[in-house]
């Protein structure tokens, strides 16, 4: 798939060491010291073989556990027990291993399924199919282990699924089978949506980073890589910027008005005083939201604040396609992504659904590491592209359910 690199070609960001300051090595001579320097050198070491073992954890569409299997790392590949088969995908497996050949046979869903230890081809009978696996089964404490990969791959053609595989977290993610592919129901796929990459030219670069990345160039990255991924998947999108240009606020909804927008979502990254704040945040434009500066006096119905209002026309749709957004998102993260109701002057005349997604604060060490990754920044915009898709089919449900009733009281009023 099409990458679309951030500006700046290499981020160095700052390596953690540990550096131990010693103005003076007389105090070794004190009597005892030698027992309290081998305590310090052997806690204050990392201890980087020493590593837990980790666990791969299958969920469902809406992130929920299915199963959770306890791993092996080896060669940088995860592998899981045999046993794991029977619990993601048939609880009636069998399995049969031959130890001097080191040959496995498993039977699940009438199929048998064959594996020789160190070869990554996968027979599969009836048909005599063949998979052919990223990296080979093999032998760990003289126990067959599969590797992820043999899940990734057999799991749709046995379960009639999809599957996505996050890396960084050992999460696998089971869908429906058509719920990532291609819209194909006719009208529901001309809903056209806005993105709109915060800040842009010289003059606004929105927050910057430690390491000299800013805002405006990491929020038109994303924007790029979704509207290609979009694309891919038959969905009409549209950026209020193509190019690091800056857009008035004026301008930007210009844009959305021009292509009869349907869905905005405004991108940004936040910042912050304290480095420990970090993680996506979505906030919905909510005029009854509490606000971040609570006023003690009773705000006037000026103008904007009559847009606001009417802007609340859509808060339902918004906090809908929020809920998609927070549910794929919430699959690239360890914690849980908060949904946020404020009064935004940003969304205010955006006369549709809209959404302000904040990636991640740029004060941030892990945050910004994550950010200024292009794999990262299009693993984002697949999850929104599944968003989009997830609120589309929402509402292309909604609609065929309004038809049915319609129809259902023309034929009781035709009677």
């Amino acid at each position: 798939s099409t990458v679309y690199q951030l500006p700046v070609a290499s981020y160095q960001l700052p390596e953690k060491r540990l550096r131990v300051n010693l103005t003076s090595l007389n105090w070794l001579l004190v009597p005892g010291c030698w027992s309290l320097l081998l305590f310090l050198l052997v806690f204050a070491t990392p201890a980087r073989s020493i590593a837990q073992a980790p666990t791969v954890r299958f969920i469902d569409a809406d992130g929920k556990t299915l199963a959770e299997v306890q791993a092996q790392n080896q060669n940088e590949q995860v592998y899981l027990p045999v046993q794991a088969v029977k619990q993601v995908i048939d609880p009636e497996t069998t399995h049969q291993y031959n130890h001097p050949r080191q040959r496995l046979t498993l039977k699940t869903k009438d199929r048998e399924i064959r594996l020789q230890m160190g070869r990554p081809t996968v027979t599969m009978d009836p048909g005599a199919e063949t998979v052919t696996l990223a990296v080979p089964p093999i032998i760990i404490a003289q126990q067959p282990m599969l590797p992820i990969d043999f899940f990734i791959q057999l799991l749709p053609i046995l379960n009639d699924v999809e599957v996505i595989y996050n890396s960084s977290l050992n999460r696998l993610q089971i869908r429906p089978k058509g719920t990532l592919t291609s819209l194909e129901t006719s009208g529901v796929q001309d809903l056209v949506i806005i993105v709109d990459p915060g800040h842009g030219g010289p003059d606004d670069r929105g927050s910057a980073g430690s390491t000299g990345i800013l805002e405006k160039d990491i929020v038109l990255a994303l924007a790029k890589q979704l509207q290609w991924t979009s694309k891919q998947h038959g969905i009409q999108l549209h950026l209020t910027r193509e190019t690091d240009t800056k857009k008035t606020h004026f301008e930007r909804i210009q844009v959305a008005k021009q292509n009869r927008g349907q869905l905005f979502l405004s991108l940004h990254c936040n910042t912050s005083f304290s480095p420990y704040q970090k993680g996506i945040r979505i906030y919905v434009n909510n005029p009854k939201g509490q606000l971040r500066f609570p006023s003690t006096t009773k705000p006037a119905l000026t103008g904007q604040r009559l847009k606001i209002l009417a802007q609340a026309d859509y808060l339902k749709q918004s906090k809908d396609f929020a809920y998609a957004l927070q549910t794929e998102l919430n699959f690239l993260t360890e914690t849980p992504i908060q949904i946020i109701d404020l009064p935004l002057m940003p969304l205010s005349d955006a006369y549709m659904p809209a959404v302000v997604l904040e990636l991640g604060y740029l004060s941030n060490v892990e945050d910004l590491e994550k950010l200024s990754n292009s794999e990262y920044i299009v693993n984002i915009a697949q999850a929104i592209t599944r968003a989009f898709q997830r609120y589309i089919s929402s509402i292309n449900q909604m609609a065929i359910g309004n038809h049915q009733q319609s129809e259902t009281i023309s034929e009781e009023k035709s009677r």
